[in-house]
């Protein structure tokens, strides 16, 4: 009897057991589906951020886990306005450029603040990854930033092979007498919004009524400028009376028309002088320049494509160059936001713009030709 109220308990502890499981799957999923994109993301990188202090140094460890790519293109495309053609190649550049599907990818930022700066060099016997049985695996791949020893903050990407369990730490020597290890803690359950209860008394402030309605005073009414002056007409020249001579008289019509041109040229102000630079050739390719990357930023490849040169046409057709200025949608974005021109001698121009992301931001950087062909100019591709 003993045995079977036992195992009845046991039963019922386990279905409790499953409930409580059950509902906590449930709450979780609800919550993480109120989340915008930008606190998803946020979330994420609480989730995979660890830090420790060393010998005169503060080093932390992101890591970006594949779920991370929907979240913050989502973030990204809702922060600069993104179409969902650009939210979408944002995203594959983003996985190619983190290596999110065939890599582990990890950021790791050293602050060095002593007299001597710390030296992870070389970095692929001092920043490893632990699997969970015990294996050390060293980077295949790393930012060369993170070999040079730097006071101040050094930052760099570190790739690991793809594993197929989370359950790894990184560990980094260097940092002080012994290795440190950075392990990600488990997501945390959020807690649960305050219940409101049913007999919760709202109290609204309402504004005091008025006694008298304030007097609206009228705008006062504006005195129109005086009209300009009317110019007199000219009166035109008489004939004298006590002449019937019509070549005297045409005679002093046109002497009176000469003297009135002389005084109205010798009133005239005189004409401004012509800017120096009204025809110089660099105000002019400045100006195709900025046209070329508006259109760029404003992804209007077919008429970028127009303003290209004879050579630069030949080289590529229109539908692939419409294709490359649709992959490149970070430099869009970057020309959106702000950029640089520094020319680089007479025909090529560098432009920098950045990418910004939530933790950090990257340089962006295109050089164009501009040439002349004929009388206008035109950009080399």
């Amino acid at each position: 009897m003993s045995c079977l109220r036992n195992k009845a308990l046991i039963r019922l502890r386990n279905l409790l057991l499953a409930l409580m499981i059950v509902g906590a799957g449930n709450f979780l999923s609800a919550y993480a589906a109120e989340l915008s994109p930008h606190e998803e993301t946020v979330r994420l990188l609480e989730r995979w951020t660890c830090a420790h202090w060393g010998q005169d140094c503060f080093v932390w460890v992101v890591h970006y886990p594949e779920e991370i790519a929907d979240a913050w293109a989502n973030a990204e495309a809702l922060r600069s306005g993104m179409s969902d053609s650009d939210r979408a190649r944002y995203r594959e550049n983003f996985v190619s450029e983190l290596q999110l599907d065939k890599s582990e990818t990890f950021l790791v930022s050293v602050y060095s603040f002593g007299g001597r700066p710390v030296n992870l060099s070389p970095v692929k016997d001092n920043i490893s990854l632990f699997t969970a049985e015990g294996e050390r695996v060293k980077p295949t791949r790393y930012d060369g930033s993170l070999d040079n020893p730097s006071g101040g903050v050094v930052q760099g990407l570190v790739f690991f092979p793809k594993q197929s369990s989370k359950d790894y730490v990184i560990g980094i020597r260097g940092m002080d007498s012994k290795e440190r290890v950075f392990s990600f803690a488990p997501a945390e359950t959020p807690p649960p919004a305050p219940a409101k209860k049913k007999n919760d008394v709202v109290v609204v402030s309402l504004p005091k009524k008025q006694s008298k309605p304030a007097p609206v005073i009228p705008p006062k009414k504006q005195t129109p400028p005086p009209p300009p002056p009317i110019p007199q007409k000219p009166v035109p020249l008489a004939l004298r009376e006590t002449s019937s001579d019509i070549e005297e008289f045409v005679k002093a019509m046109r002497e009176s028309m000469d003297k009135r041109r002389r005084v109205s040229r010798d009133s005239a102000p005189a004409s401004p002088a012509r800017p120096a630079n009204v025809d110089n050739s660099y105000v002019s390719k400045e100006s195709v320049l900025r046209k070329f990357l508006a259109l760029w930023s404003e992804n209007r490849p077919g008429e970028m494509y127009d303003m290209l040169n004879d050579s630069s046409r030949r080289n590529i057709s229109r539908e692939n160059f419409a294709k490359a200025i649709a992959k490149d949608s970070a430099f869009r974005e970057g020309l959106r936001a702000d950029y640089r021109v520094d020319w680089v001698g007479e025909e090529r121009a560098k432009i920098i713009t950045t990418r910004k992301s939530l933790v950090f931001k990257s340089v962006v950087t295109r050089t164009l030709g501009i040439t002349r062909e004929g009388s206008s100019w035109r950009v080399v591709w």
